[in-house]
């Protein structure tokens, strides 16, 4: 029995503990690389406005930064090895790192995170009645929004809840870093909807509905097949 658990013990100091922090380190990273790659390889328009909006999330909370800094001192002082946002690597690779910069508030992966949930959020919830629409043929649509919304909820405690075990930021930080990100990424949510379209927030493809005819069926932009 005893092999059994030094077995498991290996197993999760080995392979589950690093994956989990890699993970949580390079969220940051992996979802702005990954969206300006597919955006570029899929010729993806929601895709590529993500894109420039998670680089609009950075160049905001450096400002912010740097606003706060002039007033008074908000260096970040020395961090464990596991709180460096980037993708783990011997050269520590972090695209989101260096447009992000490095100031005690707010914290760079907190608010990027934040803000890139809020808009994602925003953008499905301004799609709800286009599924229940489309809910009505196919119920699984109506599902989009609440699953959305779990798993985003879910995803953020878990880092923020990580940041402070892991003491990278304190209390304080973790939640006023979260409130900004949220009101950067609605604000820029707000912005892009105003300067793109809804085509520039439609990460579900789905199509928009215009209005209803006189029989009070659905009518759409784009032509469904059918």
């Amino acid at each position: 029995m005893s092999s059994y658990f030094k077995a498991l013990k290996s197993l999760q100091d080995d392979i589950v503990s690093p994956a989990f922090h890699d993970l949580l380190r390079s969220a940051p990273d992996s979802l702005f690389i990954g969206s300006a790659f597919f955006a570029l390889i899929t010729q993806s328009f929601p895709l590529g406005i993500f894109t420039l909006a998670m680089a609009e999330f950075g160049m905001l909370n450096r400002a912010l930064g740097g606003l706060i800094g002039s007033l008074h001192n908000n260096e970040r002082s020395a961090r464990p090895e596991i709180c460096k946002a980037g993708i783990p690597s011997p050269y520590q690779i972090s695209v989101v790192g260096q447009i992000l910069g490095e100031t005690a508030f707010p914290s760079g992966p907190i608010f990027f995170i934040g803000a890139v949930i809020t808009y994602i959020l925003s953008s499905t919830l301004n799609f709800q009645k286009e599924l229940e629409e489309l809910g009505n043929s196919e119920p699984e649509w109506k599902t989009r929004i609440p699953l959305s919304f779990t798993f985003s909820i879910v995803f953020l405690l878990l880092f923020l809840v990580y940041r402070v075990y892991y003491e990278c930021d304190s209390v304080m930080v973790t939640l006023g870093s979260t409130l900004f990100g949220a009101i950067a990424g609605f604000l820029v949510y707000i912005v892009h909807v105003y300067l793109f379209g809804r085509d520039s927030i439609n990460f579900l493809g789905i199509p928009l509905l215009a209005d209803r005819a006189a029989n009070g069926k659905p009518l759409y932009v784009c032509a469904t097949n059918k």
